[in-house]
C-alpha cells in the first residue's frame, strides 16, 4: 500500500510538471498581438478647383443667370431702400462682368450707395503660415488635405501602439494606454473620437499581428509623456506618411496600411 501511494504521488507531481510545461510551450507560442491607432485631421477647406473645373462653374452660373428671371425688387425690397439699391447697382455689376457693358446696358440711377464694410481676405494657408515656426508638428498645416499622426520611436516614424494584455479588447487598450489621460499621448490634452471598435487594418510580421483602430481629433493636441519612448509628434498628409515610411525601408508596412489612406492598387 505505501508503495502504490508513493507511486500515485509521483505520478500527480508528474502531471502537475506536464501541464505547467504545457502552459509555459502555449503561453510562448502565442502570436504578438498589439493595437495601434490611426489618429486624423479633417480637412480645414474645401479643395482648390482644378482650371477647369473653375471654368466650368464660371460657365453653368453665366447660363443660370442668362435663363434666370429677373428678381422683383418690388416684392423682395423696400422701394427707395438701401438694400434695394445695393442690390441693383451689384445686379448691374455682374451683368457687366457675364457679358459685357454694351449687353448690360445703362447703368441704374442708384444715386450714392453707401459702401459696405470690407471684408478681411485670408490666404488659405493663413493658419498654416502663422504656426509655421512648429514646422509638421502643427495641426495647422496643410488645411486642404487630411493629415494623420505619426509618432518618432527609436529612429523610426511608427503610429502610436500598444501591446495587448490578456483578455483586453482593441478598444481598451488604446482608450487605458494611448489616447487615455494616462496614455502615452496624453489624454488630458487631447479629445479624440474612436470611430470604431473593430480594426480597419493589421500589419503581419510572421506571426504577430498589429490591429488598427480609426480615430480622429476633435480638439487639444498630443502630449507625450516620459513613459511613452516617443520623441516626438508629426501630423503628415498620406503621401508624407508614405514617404517616411518607405525611405526607412518599411515598405511592407505601408503596403499594409495603405488601404486606410484610401490608396488603391491602381495608385502605386
Amino acid at each position: 500500500m505505501p508503495i502504490a501511494m508513493a507511486a500515485s504521488g509521483t505520478s500527480r507531481q508528474a502531471l502537475r510538471r506536464g501541464l505547467a510545461t504545457a502552459a509555459a510551450s502555449s503561453s510562448t507560442s502565442a502570436p504578438a498581438l498589439t493595437a495601434s491607432v490611426l489618429i486624423s485631421r479633417a480637412p480645414l477647406l474645401t479643395p482648390t478647383p482644378h482650371p477647369m473645373a473653375k471654368a466650368y462653374w464660371d460657365r453653368t452660373a453665366k447660363l443660370r443667370h442668362a435663363f434666370s428671371n429677373p428678381t422683383n425688387t418690388s416684392f423682395y425690397f423696400k422701394q427707395g431702400s438701401l438694400p434695394q439699391r445695393r442690390f441693383l447697382e451689384s445686379q448691374y455689376e455682374t451683368e457687366v462682368a457675364y457679358y459685357g457693358a454694351e449687353i448690360a446696358g445703362q447703368k441704374p440711377d442708384v444715386g450714392e450707395v453707401q459702401a459696405e464694410p470690407e471684408l478681411a481676405v485670408l490666404d488659405r494657408d493663413h493658419w498654416a503660415k502663422a504656426d509655421a515656426e512648429r514646422g509638421d508638428r502643427s495641426l495647422e498645416r496643410a488645411p486642404e488635405d487630411e493629415v494623420y499622426l505619426v509618432v518618432e520611436s527609436k529612429g523610426k516614424w511608427t503610429f502610436p501602439s500598444t501591446p495587448l494584455q490578456t483578455g483586453e479588447s482593441l478598444d481598451e487598450a488604446v482608450t487605458s494606454r494611448i489616447v487615455g489621460v494616462e496614455g502615452s499621448l496624453g489624454g488630458s490634452t487631447l479629445d479624440t473620437w474612436l470611430v470604431t471598435k473593430k480594426p480597419v487594418g493589421v500589419v503581419r510580421d510572421g506571426e504577430a499581428r498589429n490591429f488598427f483602430l480609426r480615430s480622429h481629433i476633435l480638439a487639444g493636441e498630443p502630449s507625450l509623456s516620459k513613459d511613452s519612448g516617443y520623441k516626438t509628434h508629426a501630423w503628415l498628409t498620406a503621401p508624407e506618411v508614405e514617404a517616411r515610411l518607405r525611405k526607412q525601408g518599411d515598405d511592407k508596412v505601408w503596403e499594409s496600411v495603405k488601404g486606410m489612406f484610401g490608396v488603391g492598387e491602381e495608385e502605386l
